[in-house]
């Protein structure tokens, strides 16, 4: 076991290409998925929460109900959309980086628009008469939520970000695991685990590893630069 762990940080100083390719996709595709879903959950997220109207209660419920949806299922979903067969079949986006992009973001976006209109509704509800916004339109509504809460919006980034890169089921689907096309680090450990060779699998680990506690890192020193009590002050 030590062994392998040696062996995992000289494939990681080395700089295999076939290790730093599954790094960099990794990256980029959870990066764009997360980002794409923020943006997509932060307008949304003004409207559930500072509007009041009816049918919040049964949207918010059913957000809630999505950020429990098993990733294979959202794999079949995408599969079956991506497919020869399928709505979007003429793209041809199955099994590649694209399919795995599409997938992430579907699978973390109720995740973002849930913690944002959360987010969002306690701090409308606590600072909200200090803007004087009521009745306010909805551009003038999203400049202020994005002036009172750009800490709490970024830590919710993070946090999307963290569950992107950590899924693997839709990821298998729709990528299929193909090397130097759509193998990613979740996919990658799953591969090399099966055909035994621990320490390609432990320096994929390693990476996952990092990368969460650098996410976690970058929560907690934005929620010490923008802390609560700032808003106060706003």
């Amino acid at each position: 076991m030590i062994a392998a762990f040696g062996d995992a940080l000289s494939l990681l100083v080395a700089g295999d290409p076939a290790l730093w390719d599954v790094i960099f996709r990794s990256l980029w595709v959870s990066t764009l998925a997360a980002g794409l879903a923020m943006a997509a959950a932060i307008p949304l997220g003004v409207v559930l929460g500072t509007r009041g109207f009816r049918g919040r209660w049964l949207i918010n419920t059913v957000i809630s109900s999505f950020q429990a949806i098993p990733a294979v299922v959202v794999g079949l979903l995408v599969y079956l959309l991506l497919s020869r067969q399928g709505l979007l079949g003429e793209l041809r986006l199955l099994f590649t980086s694209w399919a795995i992009l599409i997938a992430q973001f579907i699978l973390v976006l109720p995740l973002a628009l849930a913690l944002v209109t959360a987010r969002v509704s306690d701090l409308w509800r606590r600072f909200g008469d200090l803007y004087q916004l009521d009745g306010a339109n909805f551009a003038t509504r999203l400049r202020a939520v994005v002036q009172m809460a750009p800490g709490p919006l970024i830590v919710v980034g993070l946090t999307v970000f963290g569950r992107a890169i950590s899924e693997v089921g839709a990821a298998i689907i729709v990528g299929g695991n193909l090397e130097y096309a759509t193998r990613v680090l979740t996919t990658a450990i799953k591969l090399e685990v099966e055909q035994g060779k621990l320490a390609q699998a432990l320096a994929f680990g390693m990476v996952l590893l990092v990368l969460a506690f650098a996410v976690n890192l970058a929560a907690r020193l934005v929620a010490v630069a923008v802390p609560a009590e700032d808003l106060e002050r706003k």
